[in-house]
């Protein structure tokens, strides 16, 4: 994993290291979390210099604007280790500008790729061996940025944090996925901000998923608020159908996240000749 960021970054290392009470072979996805992470605050219109610190909780005032207008973004993405003890990461450049295309939706000043990416770079140094190789193993990667300025007053925020923490990880499911199809729930709608990764996207499928979890299945798709008559994406992936030998994916729009690896399977298969409808 090589970069060629310049970046100044104060590191503070945590005193000692929990890696070793970690059983890597049975890990709950997104309960475990690394010594490190990396927090960077924005204030009087700029960002400050970011800080690797120890991992641990941290307080906000109680009118912090992300408790009560949600001005929450995130990014979810992940580091692999191959047999040489190298660490990979996949498309990391897609992830930054989808992040910053969440920022301006949501009225969020954008952060800088120094920040964002070399920050990440210094974090997945330090936390090197946290990554662990075998089929199935990667780190967990969770960029994110909350309004933390004080007021109750419906208003943008003028104080904000980004953070990244990492958690180590295996399958998402450990088995097929079993899908229902969304016919009065919607995810999103035109002119929303169902393109954006937004914390509240997700906060609202919660209950019509909770529905869907107890009649049995693990996720939803989402069909078009208007008709529910169009498949669009389900809530943690974004999804293909193959008819003949055809791939059919929905379009981007307003109301879907343009999917990093939805991006990839588009390209490669264009690649291997296989034709796409989009």
């Amino acid at each position: 994993m090589s970069h060629n960021y310049t970046n100044d970054i104060t590191i503070n290392r945590a005193g000692s290291s929990k890696i070793d009470s970690v059983d890597f072979e049975n890990l709950s996805f997104g309960n475990t979390f690394t010594d490190h992470m990396l927090v960077c605050d924005f204030k009087n219109g700029e960002w400050e210099t970011p800080i690797i610190k120890a991992y641990e909780p941290f307080l906000l005032d109680p009118s912090a604007k992300v408790f009560h207008y949600g001005q929450a973004i995130f990014e979810g993405m992940k580091a692999y280790k191959d047999d040489s003890d190298d660490v990979w990461l996949f498309r990391p450049d897609e992830n930054y500008h989808r992040f910053n295309k969440s920022a301006e939706r949501l009225a969020m000043p954008e952060v800088t790729e120094e920040i964002f990416l070399g920050g990440l770079h210094k974090l997945l140094e330090i936390e090197k061996e946290w990554v662990k190789k075998g089929k199935g193993n990667s780190l967990y990667i969770r960029p994110f940025m909350i309004a933390i300025g004080p007021g109750v007053i419906a208003a943008p925020s003028t104080h904000y944090r980004f953070m990244i923490i990492l958690s180590p990880a295996r399958s998402y499911y450990s088995g097929e996925v079993k899908v229902i199809i969304a016919e009065h729930f919607s995810r999103a709608a035109n002119g929303g901000i169902g393109a954006a990764k937004a914390a509240g996207n997700y906060s609202a499928q919660f209950y019509p998923t909770k529905l869907a979890n107890e009649q049995g299945y693990q996720q939803i798709i989402w069909t078009d608020d208007a008709t529910h008559t169009r498949l669009e994406e389900a809530g943690t992936m974004n999804v293909f159908f193959r008819i003949y030998d055809t791939l059919y994916t929905a379009p981007v729009s307003e109301r879907i996240l343009d999917g990093i690896t939805r991006k990839s399977i588009i390209d490669m298969a264009e690649r291997e000749n296989i034709k796409v409808e989009v």
